[in-house]
């Protein structure tokens, strides 16, 4: 009955409001303190703690999940060494009080929140059926459902970031008697006899029923939801991943998604940070910093991003999406490009997360690496900055045939200007291998050129100068091809040319008589062979 479930919620309420901190970091243990999301969903159990603890045999990493408010709070107490949650509003404050070893939290991966309600749908927030619907007008459908009596919102209202998500969707409704979240909370409103500014103790209508309880807690809550009228008319706001993990374990039956969209209050992003000892007062801080900056950079890194985003991914719905490095895209390159002629890479730079400003202003260089030396490092021989829309256009001369990639470095990014103060976050390094042709990291071959400038004989010696492009590489090479009329031309004269050498000067001993020659320019795989056009001369 929902009487017995709230009764057992309103239980709970107290121990998931209060801060309780877990055994301190100690050792080789690092503890993360984090919202129930990440541990309700199973990822903590299923990804994070044996993924980490693969990579970093030496340490043990535990996970307290709560509200986010409580997290945070619990974080602040100096028992944990890292957090993990997920309301921007919550965290810009936590990083303004200096808690964070970082400027702001790492961007680790993003989700979506849904509304689960009974297949019947009886606050009919299901627009002609579909799914994809405004939670806007999900919520204020809802709540007049509510107040005629054919609906109920379980909801937690424990300063979590799924509170925050919601406050921020009824905020933007009209026709809902709301009060005022204050800022300190997250902002935003939420159902209430009461106007103005939300009292310290709750005036809910009827139809809104807060529980205190954690993500999994209040999911189940409303799947065995029976009000007095017998049909079950409850619904729920939560994360996607929660639920996704409660349905695939059958440890609901009633509830399914029956709001999910591309709406920008439906994003759920998660982001991670290193406490800073310094800011812990009142204590002595127990918290180990080496593990802590090991977690963080292991759960950004490619190979922990790539767990992430396979967790509970068998419906090709993955509800854990990784976002910790931007995404890098470009046109592809020619083939071959004469020397001496420009190539130019065109692309851009998006952060993944739907709703997030432009990357303006970011630095990406373009990296080669020489033909034919795949293990050799980049080297960075351009660069340029994104505009306003995160666009780049990065021109280059190939000095040398090579295969080419774009970077960033890490980037400190301003997500929310609007909140006081600012919330950001940092978003880690990422590369584009570029297309050469057809050919993904294939090379861009540049057309060798030579060019005879001046030819002279002195001395039964026939004397030649000439340009060549692109510029010597190592080994390069100007060869002297003669021979007498109607016979096959040979060489006759090899001359090194120095590293970076744009010319070429020959001196060859020629016997008597009328020769044919030209002079071809080689310069291995810096670029491709060329010939001068075939000549007469005559050595009297």
């Amino acid at each position: 009955m929902l009487a017995t479930a709230l009764a057992l919620a309103s239980a709970l309420t107290v121990a998931t409001l209060t801060p309780t901190p877990a055994r301190a970091d100690s050792g080789n243990t690092l503890n993360v303190a984090g919202t129930s999301d990440v541990s309700d969903s199973n990822l903590f159990a299923a990804v994070l703690k044996p993924g980490f603890e693969a990579a970093y045999p030496q340490y043990t990493v535990t996970y307290q999940g709560s509200a986010t408010q409580v997290a945070i709070d619990n974080a602040k107490t100096g028992q944990f060494g890292a957090l993990i949650v997920h309301a921007a509003s919550l965290e810009n404050q936590f990083v303004a009080d200096g808690y964070s070893v970082e400027p702001y939290g790492r961007a680790i991966f993003w989700g979506d929140f849904v509304l689960l309600g009974p297949a019947s749908d009886p606050a009919g927030v299901m627009s002609g059926g579909a799914v994809d619907a405004d939670p806007v007008d999900a919520f204020q459908k809802l709540a007049a459902a509510g107040q005629a009596g054919r609906a109920h919102l379980i909801a937690r209202e424990t300063g979590s970031g799924t509170d925050v998500a919601s406050h921020a969707i009824w905020a933007a409704t009209s026709g809902v008697s709301t009060c005022a979240v204050s800022a300190a909370n997250g902002g935003g409103t939420k159902p209430s006899t009461s106007t103005g500014d939300c009292p310290s103790t709750a005036a809910n209508p009827s139809w809104y029923i807060t529980t205190g309880a954690k993500q999994a807690a209040n999911i189940e809550y409303a799947d065995t939801c029976s009000p007095s009228s017998g049909a079950n008319d409850c619904y729920v706001f939560t994360d996607r991943g929660t639920y996704q993990y409660l349905a695939s374990t059958n440890a609901v039956h009633n509830l399914q998604v029956v709001v999910r969209g591309s709406s920008n209050l439906l994003v759920n992003s998660f982001h991670a940070y290193a406490i800073n000892p310094a800011a812990i007062t009142g204590t002595t801080p127990a918290i180990n910093q080496n593990e802590a900056q090991a977690f963080l950079n292991w759960i950004t890194s490619p190979a922990a991003q790539k767990l992430i985003g396979n967790y509970l991914d068998s419906t090709n719905d993955a509800p854990f999406l990784p976002d910790a490095a931007p995404r890098l895209s470009a046109n592809a390159l020619p083939a071959s490009v004469k020397a001496g002629k420009p190539i130019t890479v065109s692309g851009s730079l998006k952060n993944v997360v739907p709703g997030t400003p432009a990357l303006a202003g970011q630095k990406v260089s373009l990296r080669s690496v020489p033909a034919g030396e795949p293990s050799a490092a980049p080297i960075t021989v351009a660069t340029g900055t994104t505009d306003a829309s995160g666009h780049i256009a990065i021109s280059y001369t190939p000095t040398a045939s090579a295969n080419y990639s774009l970077a960033t470095g890490t980037i400190t990014q301003i997500e929310n200007a609007a909140l006081d103060p600012a919330f950001g976050d940092l978003l880690q390094p990422t590369s584009l291998t570029l297309t050469a042709g057809a050919t993904t990291g294939g090379t861009v071959t540049v057309e060798g050129k030579v060019k005879l400038d001046k030819a002279k004989v002195k001395n039964h010696r026939l004397v030649l100068k000439g340009s060549i492009a692109p510029r010597a590489g190592l080994g390069a090479t100007a060869v002297l091809y003669a021979s007498h009329p109607g016979h096959r031309l040979k060489v006759v004269k090899t001359k090194k040319l120095g590293v970076g050498a744009s010319t070429f000067h020959l001196k060859a001993k020629l016997k008597k008589g009328t020769w044919r020659y030209h002079v071809v320019y080689l310069n291995g795989q810096g670029s491709t062979s060329d010939k001068t056009a075939n000549k007469k001369v005559t050595v009297r």
